[in-house]
């Protein structure tokens, strides 16, 4: 177990999961589904992704939407949401390929994603022009809430490039004020500043910074509290602030 711990501690992520069969197999271990190993990589489930769906249904999504998520991880949100949209209005972007892969071990999930056209990007900068496609609604849910400080201006610089005309973006972040649903903010208050992604790591902003960077970019933020009231009821660790940019 400690030749474990150590694996875990210097090993690359994915290096890890190409190892882990064969270590299951000495150890006399249950070998994990790669739907398993995704959805404790994402630390979320198919809950919180129907809960990212009726938020964004509360900001006027509808069947005919374009919907563009950034960050689509394993699909948590992107089921309910391909299934929601008409054919052809999803498009999913993530660094991580393996994760949807993941989620589409399942015949009827792949086969739902082919009936309804959805679209996905392997990349790591949050840009889907090349799709040219304009999105009524994007939607990104724990991605600002561990990007870089640099990375929340490119995400949206590149975001506000993709939207249509009276265009959404909701997406969850951790303000460095803290929340009254659980999330302390910072000690003092400030930004975090840092330099590169931080996962399982969590980084900072404040509301002023973020609402500086969006207006750079043509946009305007609203704070929605009752959004973190609305997602903590059902899932109390999950208390991450949401903002809406227009």
């Amino acid at each position: 177990m400690q030749l474990l711990g150590f694996a875990k501690a210097v090993l690359p992520p994915k290096v890890r999961r190409l190892l882990r069969p064969a270590v299951s197999r000495i150890l006399g271990q249950p070998q994990r589904s790669g739907k398993e190993d995704a959805d404790l990589y994402v630390a979320t489930d198919e809950v919180s992704g129907q809960l990212q769906v009726e938020l964004l249904k509360r900001e006027g999504c509808r069947p005919n939407s374009k919907v563009l998520e950034v960050g689509c991880g394993n699909l948590h949100a992107g089921i309910p949401l391909i299934r929601y949209l008409e054919k052809d209005n999803y498009v999913g972007i993530d660094p991580n390929e393996w994760l949807r892969q993941a989620a589409m071990e399942k015949d009827d999930i792949r086969q739902l994603v082919k009936s309804k056209g959805a679209r996905f990007l392997t990349a790591i900068d949050f840009d889907a022009s090349k799709f040219d496609i304009k999105f009524d609604f994007v939607l990104s849910h724990s991605i600002l809430s561990h990007c870089a400080h640099w990375q929340l201006e490119l995400f949206l610089k590149n975001v506000a490039k993709v939207l249509a005309p009276r265009a959404r973006i909701l997406a969850s972040i951790r303000l460095a004020e803290g929340n009254a649903y659980g999330s302390t903010g910072t000690p003092d208050r400030d930004d975090s500043r840092d330099e590169t992604w931080q996962y399982p790591g969590v980084s900072w902003f404040k509301l002023s910074t973020v609402k500086a960077i969006a207006a750079k970019h043509g946009l305007t933020v609203t704070y929605i509290p009752e959004y973190t009231e609305f997602y903590t009821k059902t899932r109390p660790k999950e208390f991450h602030d949401w903002l809406v940019f227009c």
